[in-house]
């Protein structure tokens, strides 16, 4: 019975995650282009389209969600992982480059970046292999998905600032 709301905090927190990045690129669409420019993976023929993509393919991942949850968490886990490794691509050439996954930073990529993407990726693969377990798709009260909501919506805002988070402690 537990493992309902496990399924049900990893679905929101995967729902809340691509939701607020979508929205913030789409906000700021010319800065998150420039944002992929500037992790120098692609020719410049392909930013545009990639960018584009990546921002269907997050609205996507919400709406399966909905209806297709198994798709819609394994489409998650593979962007996370894509976006991990040119994460990772670029803390080793050494590139100076703000990430803007969740709005604009003026903050460069560091390794907290990696692990943000790492706790998410973990939410993503989580809720996975629990939406393929039939025995864990019974309806939840309303009450508890009001409170594991709550929670799912919270961890997402501070685990999405975790690279702001570390550099807050290692100023002091």
């Amino acid at each position: 019975m537990q493992y309902i709301y496990l399924l049900t905090f990893c679905k929101i927190v995967v729902g809340c995650l691509f939701t607020i990045s979508f929205i913030s690129k789409v906000k700021s669409f010319s800065q998150y282009v420039n944002t992929v420019r500037s992790f120098r993976l692609l020719p410049d023929l392909f930013i545009r389209f990639t960018a584009i993509l990546i921002l269907i393919s997050e609205l996507l991942v919400v709406l399966l969600l909905f209806k297709w949850q198994v798709i819609a968490f394994w489409l998650a886990s593979g962007l996370l992982v894509i976006f991990s490794v040119a994460l990772a691509s670029v803390l080793f050439r050494n590139i100076q480059t703000a990430c803007n996954c969740f709005g604009l930073s003026q903050h460069p990529i560091s390794q907290a970046d990696l692990l943000r993407n790492f706790g998410f990726l973990l939410c993503s693969c989580g809720g996975g292999w629990l939406a393929t377990n039939s025995e864990f798709t019974e309806p939840i009260a309303p009450l508890n998905l009001g409170i594991t909501g709550f929670i799912a919506f919270v961890f997402v805002l501070i685990w999405a600032q975790l690279g702001e988070i570390y550099r807050l402690f290692q100023h002091n």
